[in-house]
């Protein structure tokens, strides 16, 4: 794949993915429910009690994990290219630990979604829910979080390296999106919406500048790539 090929190929992922995720803000607005009441290790009673009087709640939570598995999808494949564009920006060893990173945080991010699914399925089948899985369930969800917070503070430095936008991204994960999750670690769980809905602002308004920044990165290789085929041509002649 040429530079203009891989950089509007991750353009098209940034895109992607930002679109998904306000997807997800729109279905969890629409219905009032997510996956992220079963990050904060909730009772069997209380997950019990939100699918039994709130029967849109099964709805919305499948609507909301199946786009996340697409999302999981989506990063997978941009954290990938993203780690060949940053061949020449960043050692080896930095991409390594990023993407090995990333690729942590989806495959924690896939057995919280089929667990998640999982509970729904022992609720609607009468089986019991265990106060211990929940436990293990929270701890999952949180070691999830730290997967994204090391691979975006390492990718950071090779975005920071691009200059414009790569600049403007790489400080709102620094100063933003990282600040934030370590808030959300920190206060009591019944306070830390707020600070986890502005996490999720400041991802997908990096993805959406990521989006801008390749998609004209992709037009200027382009062009570069024509020059070099109109001189090739013209030294033939």
């Amino acid at each position: 794949m040429n530079d203009a090929g891989l950089n509007r190929s991750l353009a098209i992922l940034a895109f992607l993915a930002s679109t998904i995720v306000l997807c997800m803000v729109g279905g969890i607005l629409a219905t009032g429910f997510s996956q992220e009441f079963f990050q904060l290790a909730p009772s069997p009673a209380a997950v019990t009690a939100q699918l039994s009087d709130h029967p849109a709640h099964s709805l919305g939570l499948r609507l909301n994990l199946g786009l996340d598995n697409l999302f999981i999808t989506v990063y997978c494949a941009f954290f990938a290219f993203l780690a060949v564009r940053m061949r020449e920006l960043l050692s080896p060893v930095t991409i390594g630990v990023a993407l090995g990173s990333m690729l942590l945080t989806a495959l924690l991010d896939a057995v919280e979604n089929h667990h998640i699914l999982a509970v729904l399925h022992a609720f609607q089948n009468d089986a019991p829910i265990s106060g211990e899985e929940m436990q293990l369930q929270f701890v999952a969800s949180n070691l999830k979080f730290h997967g994204t917070y090391v691979g975006s503070l390492l990718f950071a430095f090779g975005l920071y390296r691009l200059g414009g936008l790569g600049r403007v991204v790489a400080y709102l994960l620094w100063f933003g999106y990282l600040p934030l999750g370590m808030i959300t670690f920190a206060v009591p769980t019944a306070t830390a919406g707020p600070f986890a809905l502005a996490r999720t602002a400041f991802f997908v308004l990096a993805f959406a500048l990521l989006g801008v920044l390749f998609w004209r990165s992709a037009e200027a290789s382009g062009k570069a790539d024509m020059g070099r085929d109109a001189e090739k041509i013209g030294a033939r002649a």
